[in-house]
């Protein structure tokens, strides 16, 4: 089973050399850096030098679009959305806001551009972070609705077929993006995390040609959530068998972010849980319990420290 945590990076060098031997120690074979627009223009530091780093401590680097073009996740900070208008979703109402449009042709184009950049500083896979189904009502969501359907958009509204056609686009952009990669680079590994959320789009994200890597992160201790370790575990293996049906390497996410007081010793728990179910990789999100971030755990320090025990044990570093 490959190891791997997310990181949101420093952009300095010796900074960066730290907490990739603090990886490898702990028995992580590979490392998802999550680069925002601000990493590709301004804090350049992860982007030029990031992935020689992992790959001089033995991890595998991958790179994640942090909240790209204000998508998805977190993180969302773009430059992208400010210089392009094309790009922002619309209300019923006809009122822009600053999302980009899944169904809009160019976002998959400016996620290879990204990519391009980020293979050729050395990174050896990117990850679409978890795209979902949105509420947009901008001209390519409607003319694609209507090409679909023959109808108006805001006639199908809570329709079994306009929910289908979000699915849809969930799909189609994904593909988008991994065939795009795939044709900058057939090495590019294309990897996906589907939340639980949008279940019943797996089986076609799955399919997807250009995908190499399918996963989803059942984050089951996040604070209001209805999710239990049982269902949690029960996902991964749904996603093992997914990935064998398909042909794909699967993934399942272990969450070491904003863990409440009290519940740090569930992530050693429930990651060994989710461990025996067999995927071919584990990842956590994220670096030392989100400390110094807006997804910060209450006790950073002990939540990590479950992350550590668990690597270790299950790489054989203790």
């Amino acid at each position: 089973m490959e190891l791997g945590v997310t990181y949101i990076p420093a952009h300095l060098p010796e900074h960066i050399e730290a907490d990739m031997r603090h990886l490898a120690e702990i028995g992580c074979s590979e490392v998802l850096f999550a680069l925002q627009e601000n990493h590709l223009h301004a804090l350049t530091g992860a982007l030029r030098f990031g992935a020689q780093i992992a790959k001089a401590q033995g991890l595998r680097p991958h790179a994640v679009i942090w909240g790209f073009a204000n998508t998805f996740g977190g993180g969302r900070m773009s430059k992208i959305m400010l210089d392009d208008l094309d790009l922002w979703c619309q209300d019923a109402e006809g009122v822009p806001f600053a999302q980009a449009c899944l169904n809009h042709p160019g976002l998959p184009k400016r996620f290879a551009e990204i990519g391009a950049l980020c293979r050729e500083h050395g990174y050896e896979g990117l990850f679409v972070d978890e795209p979902t189904r949105q509420e947009c009502f901008c001209s390519y969501c409607r003319d694609a609705y209507r090409a679909r359907t023959g109808q108006k958009l805001r006639a199908g509204l809570q329709s079994a077929v306009y929910d289908a056609f979000r699915a849809q686009a969930v799909h189609n952009y994904t593909a988008a993006v991994c065939g795009r990669l795939k044709a900058l680079d057939p090495a590019l590994r294309t990897i996906t995390c589907v939340m639980p959320r949008d279940r019943d789009t797996w089986a076609s994200v799955a399919a997807i040609p250009d995908l190499d890597v399918f996963g989803t992160d059942p984050y089951w201790l996040l604070t209001g959530g209805k999710m239990t370790i049982e269902q949690a575990v029960a996902d991964a293996v749904e996603v093992k068998r997914l990935c064998a049906e398909h042909g794909k390497a699967s993934q399942i996410w272990l969450n070491c972010w904003k863990i409440p007081a009290g519940l740090e010793e569930e992530v050693y728990r429930g990651g060994r849980a989710l461990a025996a179910a067999g995927c071919d990789s584990l990842y956590t999100w994220s670096y030392r319990g989100g400390l110094g971030t807006n997804e910060e755990s209450d006790d950073p320090a002990r939540a990590w420290a479950g992350v550590v025990r668990l690597y270790r044990e299950l790489s054989g570093r203790q």
